[in-house]
């Protein structure tokens, strides 16, 4: 198995993105038949043919420069498949150990979105259960419902939003219609919960606040913490924000819109059910969200890097075209 990491980045990112490629190359040259060439140069000029794999950090963003999305559109309009590196869903686990998120990476094909089959997994191996021994997490039972329903927003240029951005309307005009589309399916109030990360510069939340004042059902957050938003929810609402993961580990039911979504089958796709959701079963959810959660200790082992270097040599996609 050949490979090439692009690093495209610039400064202190360009630096840390080099360091997690000596990780990625670290594991996949575990297997002596295989390697892994970091190129941050001249990427412009790379033969893709000759690789089976391209792996990148993350993925292209709308905001990005032009240059840097032509290139992310060459990648992904060649037959060779692409490897994305981007972190965590299980955010628990990082705020257990106080270590930065970047010590807990997941890997995808083709997209930094995932779905049911674009990602290392072996179902024969239950990693969920370790993950939860080793870090003792509380996995709770479907609660009571609260009475709001929780419209969890992301950052509006987002990878996580891509779809809207690149193939739709975007993420403003996908807010303003899920917002509409709440309203006409239940009665109950609507708090949205801007990203945290986005708050210096957050405008959707006040233009949606701004379209829909005279409904006086749609309110803003004033809590800090997730938390305390999920214990007067009825259910939770959004794309395909990561927090969805917290709020049916929570026992909060949750409707993702995107087909492209890390709650798979634990959630609805459907406002419809807002008033009618099931307690779907969870255990699918948990067994593959843990193959979306690695750990750069846990590569220091040898048989581990192995692992997953074949794991991911038996996941790799035919060839797209």
């Amino acid at each position: 198995m050949h490979l090439c990491a692009i690093n495209t980045f610039t400064g202190d990112k360009k630096n840390r993105v080099h360091k997690q490629y000596e990780l990625i190359k670290r594991i996949i040259e575990t297997n002596p038949n295989n390697h892994l060439d970091i190129i941050d140069k001249n990427f412009e000029k790379i033969d893709l043919d000759i690789y089976d794999s391209v792996v990148t950090s993350g993925d292209v963003k709308i905001i990005d420069p032009d240059s840097r999305i032509k290139f992310y559109r060459i990648i992904k309009s060649h037959k060779t498949s692409q490897l994305v590196r981007d972190v965590t869903f299980i955010r628990q686990i990082p705020n257990i150990t106080k270590l930065d998120v970047n010590n807990y990476p997941r890997f995808t094909w083709n997209s930094s979105l995932v779905n049911n089959n674009n990602f290392p997994y072996d179902k024969t191996y239950n990693r969920w259960l370790e993950l939860r021994k080793k870090y003792n997490l509380t996995i709770k039972d479907y609660k009571k419902e609260g009475d709001k329903i929780l419209f969890i927003l992301q950052i509006p240029g987002d990878t996580s939003v891509n779809e809207l951005n690149f193939n739709g309307d975007g993420y403003l005009n996908f807010a303003i219609r899920t917002v509409k589309k709440i309203l006409d399916n239940t009665d109950r109030n609507i708090v949205l919960r801007g990203h945290p990360l986005n708050v210096s510069e957050e405008k959707i939340v006040p233009h949606l606040l701004s379209i829909y004042k005279e409904t006086k059902r749609v309110f803003k957050s004033t809590n800090i913490r997730l938390n305390e938003d999920l214990e007067e929810a009825k259910c939770v609402i959004s794309y395909n924000s990561s927090s969805t993961v917290e709020a049916l580990i929570n026992g909060i039911k949750v409707i993702n819109i995107s087909n492209n979504q890390p709650c798979f089958d634990a959630a609805s796709k459907n406002i419809e059910d807002i008033e009618n959701l099931k307690e779907l079963d969870r255990e699918n959810f948990f067994k593959k969200i843990s193959f979306l959660h690695w750990e750069n200790q846990e590569f220091e082992s040898k048989d581990v890097r192995l692992y997953f270097a074949r794991l991911i040599e038996k996941s790799i996609p035919a060839n797209k075209n």
